[in-house]
């Protein structure tokens, strides 16, 4: 035990304890002070010669080669001083006014140190998490912006499939475009910005009719194997079984199945062009992940055992799902084109109309704590615009296309904002949006222009309002994303169809680790795999891992999820 444990377990009897500063910390300072005095005098009483110890010449009397006390060199009498050490009692030993000069403790470390504890009972005691484990560490990770990662533990918590997970393995739903099982489209949204881009008012409409006037994601995985009428007949041939660990993602009737979005590109084999490069964290982000200790979160998920847990000396930094730079970013181009927009996407993705995984999450929760793992969760680099919508920057439409397929993103939302000085110093504002398919790179639909004079124009005239026009332009595209992109529930499989299924999932490299184990947790459930056949399949995806997650103590079972979660994360960065 080292010198500051042992003042600190003297002082509180217990770490435990240390929050409970009563007057018993008065009585234990007091003893504490009293028994480093009496030390100090015993040390030093013992640290000073015996007279017998001093060697002196006889011919220089009793006090050497000087003069007696109260007089000087020439033996002529002197005035007492009055900040003189009193004579030496060489038979009784130094008296303590001595021993308090010559020692001179100091005991600044030590109020330091209480000082230090005392700051420590400010920060408030972690909230006690209530719910499932990784259920609630996926919401912590959504509540601090980290949506990969949110989804990577809900599909743990799904994997687990104990009796709280039930209920969240059967939100898995059927998307009719893509032709696979998804808990929850992956969407993202950019910016590009062209024409006059050096005014300094971009004259966007707003509500009140006034413009400015200054100068795969983790969730594809083809279906195609699904030969039944509830899919469209579009499976090919297979064999029964789950063909080993590598097997091929399955065909189409003509062998060339569509492709899904890689972890690291564009295509079924993770080839394709990476994103640009994104800014760091700003400097308030990186000072709050400095101070609540990065452990396994450390750069980009640093995986188990990174760092030991570290409790904060800081309170709990509030979470912040979407990024408000980002909103009023959005704002100041687009006005009431964004907000209208975002209250569209939002309502929907609330319904579960694009999938009911992560859609319930409270981001005021104070039941479920604050980290994962035993570690603090810092704020994510890269936010959401709205909750459910990563922001990918601004650019070109081919930039942010690419920047999509890197961050695993299925469709993207792209405002296309061309500005254009007019005479008299205005700005004309038109802005149109579209959804881009990240797996075939091609535009979904696109909306009508809506026109910052346009508006104006209609106002003056008093012949709409700004609701009214922006619905107008906006009509067909709801229209389209409504019936392209709205999930459906999961159809009913024969046992046949569900194991081709099981050897499409293992063999797609596209996917998580967790994501496959847990719509295999979601067929064995259905009663469409045998308890046996989902032990050889966790086998071929996991190995001895699977047998953990299966039959292992809870806790174990929820570590070794945990780990894969992490260290998928790291793979696919």
């Amino acid at each position: 035990m080292n010198q500051s444990a042992f003042v600190l377990y003297f002082l509180f009897g217990s770490p435990t304890m240390i929050p409970c500063l009563s007057f018993s910390l008065v009585r234990r300072l007091a003893a504490f002070g009293f028994v480093v005095w009496a030390m100090t005098l015993i040390i030093v009483s013992t640290l000073v010669p015996a007279p017998t110890a001093f060697a002196q010449d006889p011919g220089l009397g009793p006090y050497g080669g000087g003069p007696p006390p109260g007089y000087g060199p020439d033996g002529e009498p002197q005035a007492a001083d009055p900040n003189a050490l009193p004579p030496a009692n060489l038979t009784t030993g130094p008296t303590p006014a001595a021993v308090w000069q010559l020692t001179q403790p100091d005991w600044q470390p030590l109020f330091q140190e209480i000082g230090r504890l005392a700051e420590a009972v400010k920060v408030p005691a972690p909230p006690r998490p209530e719910g499932p484990t990784l259920r609630n560490e996926a919401h912590v990770a959504y509540r601090y912006g980290h949506l990969e990662l949110a989804r990577e533990l809900f599909f743990a918590h799904a994997a687990l499939a104990d009796t709280q997970a039930v209920e969240d393995l059967k939100k898995l739903r059927f998307c009719a475009y893509y032709r696979r099982p998804v808990w929850s489209l992956r969407w993202g949204v950019s910016i590009g910005l062209h024409g006059d881009t050096h005014v300094t008012d971009y004259a966007p409409i707003r509500l009140s009719g006034q413009s400015g006037r200054g100068g795969m994601n983790n969730f594809d995985g083809g279906m195609d194997e699904f030969d039944s009428p509830d899919f469209g007949g579009r499976g090919g041939p297979g064999d029964p079984g789950f063909g080993g660990r590598g097997g091929p993602p399955g065909m189409g009737p003509d062998g060339m199945g569509p492709p899904g979005v890689g972890r690291d590109g564009m295509g079924p084999d993770g080839m394709g062009p990476g994103g640009p490069g994104f800014d760091g964290p700003p400097d308030d982000l990186m000072m709050e992940e400095e101070m609540m200790g990065a452990g396994e979160f450390g750069g980009q998920f640093g995986g188990p055992g990174r760092g030991g847990s570290r409790r904060a000396a800081i309170s709990i930094p509030e979470p912040q799902v979407t990024d408000p730079q980002v909103t009023e970013r959005f704002d100041e181009l687009m006005g009431a084109v964004a907000s209208t927009v975002a209250d569209g996407m939002r309502s929907r993705i609330e319904a579960g109309q694009f999938g009911n995984a992560l859609v319930s999450v409270d981001p005021d929760a104070k039941n479920q704590g604050y980290q994962i793992g035993g570690e603090g969760v810092p704020q994510a680099e890269r936010r959401m615009w709205i909750p459910g919508v990563v922001y990918l920057g601004e650019g070109s439409i081919q930039q942010m296309s690419k920047a999509a397929v890197d961050a695993n993103v299925e469709l993207l939302l792209h405002f296309d904002v061309a500005l254009k000085e007019v005479r008299g110093g205005s700005t004309q504002n038109i802005t149109r949006v579209k959804i881009v398919d990240c797996v075939n790179g091609k535009t979904v639909v696109l909306s009508g222009a809506m026109d910052s004079r346009e508006v104006q124009r209609l106002q003056q005239a008093n012949r709409g309002t700004v609701d009214s026009y922006l619905s107008e332009a906006l009509e067909k595209f709801w229209g389209i994303l409504d019936s392209r992109f709205t999930v459906i529930d999961f159809p009913s499989l024969t046992p046949e169809v569900a194991r081709r299924r099981v050897a499409s999932l293992l063999g797609d490299n596209s996917l998580s680790t967790l994501r496959k184990l847990a719509e295999i947790r979601f067929l064995g459930l259905s009663g469409w795999l045998t308890e046996e056949e989902v032990e050889q399949a966790f086998d071929i995806a996991v190995g001895s891992d699977g047998m953990t997650i299966l039959y292992g103590a809870p806790t174990d079972a929820i570590r070794t999820l945990r780990e894969i979660a992490l260290r998928d994360l790291n793979e696919s960065s």
